[in-house]
């Protein structure tokens, strides 16, 4: 009988650290991803504002072959090499700079959701302005902009990119 009491005496002390231990390592886990959605959605938010930079530098009124050498020295590095070739064949349906003024200054963020541990949708808003805004503040012109974000190998890349309607 003390044998057994023993035995269920010892028994209940390791599920009971067992337990502990368990409950210490979710904790653990569930730190270790919200970080991990931190950091990933602070590279995305990176990735996304330096594309918007780069959105003025992209004349769509350009020539065919010029504008294909624009979109791939002004957006390789954030795009993903699908996207990049199917801009480079249809140019037209790449964001840029369609005039002079108003012009493509930024991208606004408005909302990051995860759809996966790899992929995220970023909704936003392209911030147009004049010489006017450039001084003043505000924005000439907003377009909608839906970015589908991809990790690919260590990277963050745009995987694709819907337009709304010019506001």
């Amino acid at each position: 009988m003390k044998k057994i009491l023993l035995f269920v005496f010892i028994f209940s002390i390791n599920a009971s650290l067992l337990g502990f231990t368990d409950e210490k390592a979710n904790t653990k886990l569930k730190e270790e991803s919200q970080q991990t959605y931190e950091i990933n959605e602070k590279a995305i938010e990176n990735l996304v504002y330096s594309f918007g930079g780069k959105l003025q530098m992209v004349s769509l009124q350009a020539p065919k072959d010029i504008l294909s050498k624009s979109i791939e020295e002004n957006y390789g590095d954030f795009v993903s090499p699908a996207l990049l070739e199917k801009w480079q064949r249809d140019p037209k349906k790449a964001p840029g700079r369609m005039l002079s003024s108003p012009w493509p200054d930024s991208i606004e963020i408005l909302a990051i959701k995860k759809l996966r541990e790899d992929i995220y949708e970023v909704k936003g808003q392209i911030i147009y302005l004049t010489s006017v805004e450039k001084v003043k503040g505000g924005a000439a012109a907003k377009q909608p902009i839906n970015l589908i974000i991809v990790k690919i190998g260590n990277g963050w890349v745009i995987h694709s990119v819907t337009l709304g309607d010019y506001e």
